[in-house]
């Protein structure tokens, strides 16, 4: 133990693995850092939804923001021949697309733009929200939209607990290709967090346009 060269390996290994345990204690709390402030984004909408403040102009944007997404994502070409149109009708079917819709010919296609689908599909689904309203009523309707997107934000966030968890336990794997595993963490959890919020976009907006509300009968 006394040997010269045991004792300098041995304080050499210790500090390696002083600094490896430092090292997973501050990314630890970097990781931590990244859910707080992610959880703190979700918690305090959420909030405003229990304190039944009115979100419908969050939910109208919410609608707005739907259809330009997917209207970008399907018609991201710069040509509109290689546009996929028929994708978005599906996309949009049985809420605001008709088995007709975008059947467009070569001289329609030399002429449209992709904010005149925008157009299209945002004046029904106004038109919708209206229709919806007037059936259920304005009060019912407020009430219909924050549990719907109470619902869907709680179903969404548990989800997205897990797929951050499943990231965190395989992110160390990064560091074997020299890559800073934080970075790589914050960079997957700001996409997933973005996709998350879409997809809770996506998903009220539908549960909105075919929720069904039973009324009781008195006798």
């Amino acid at each position: 133990i006394e040997n010269g060269f045991l004792t300098k390996t041995i304080e050499s290994s210790q500090r390696k693995v002083e600094g490896r345990n430092f090292s997973i204690r501050k990314n630890v709390l970097d990781f931590d850092d990244v859910m707080s402030q992610q959880r703190m984004t979700i918690y305090s909408q959420r909030a405003k939804v229990l304190d039944g403040e009115d979100v419908s102009d969050y939910v109208k944007n919410m609608i707005k923001e739907t259809i330009e997404e997917n209207v970008k994502t399907y018609c991201s070409d710069d040509y509109p021949e290689n546009w996929n149109l028929i994708g978005l009708r599906e996309h949009f079917a049985n809420m605001l697309t008709k088995e007709d819709d975008f059947n467009y010919t070569t001289d329609d296609l030399n002429t449209i733009d992709r904010k005149d689908i925008v157009k299209l599909l945002q004046e029904r689904a106004d038109a919708l929200y209206a229709e919806r309203e007037e059936m259920f009523g304005t009060e019912n309707m407020r009430e219909i939209e924050r549990i719907c997107l109470l619902k869907v934000v709680d179903t969404k966030w548990m989800d997205h607990i897990d797929d951050m968890e499943i990231l965190r336990q395989g992110i160390g794997l990064v560091g074997y290709g020299q890559r800073d595993p934080v970075v790589e963490y914050k960079m997957s959890a700001f996409e997933m967090f973005n996709n998350m919020i879409s997809s809770i976009q996506e998903d009220t907006v539908r549960m909105l346009y075919h929720v069904h509300v039973e009324q009781k009968i008195e006798r």
